[in-house]
């Protein structure tokens, strides 16, 4: 009989992982989706996904969140 041997596992290219993540849809009006879809680009990102999560953790970092209990009106 043969013997079988484990080898490890090579990485075959592709993105380094952004670590664990959670899924979430969001359902964008289409005037907000229009421009997100312009700015991302533009921007120097190649996905709209990455983009998004971008400005959302930059506006955390920077205090823009609502308050506890409350959420902020939107005004479209």
């Amino acid at each position: 009989m043969s013997e079988l041997t484990t080898t490890a596992r090579r990485n075959k290219g592709g993105r380094k992982s952004k670590g664990a993540r959670h899924t979430q849809s969001i359902r964008f009006p289409v005037d907000l989706y229009d421009a997100i879809a312009q700015a991302a680009p533009e921007s120097g990102f190649d996905n709209i996904n990455d983009f998004v999560v971008d400005v959302v953790e930059r506006a955390h970092k920077a205090g823009l969140f609502p308050p506890p209990g409350g959420q902020m009106p939107l005004s479209a």
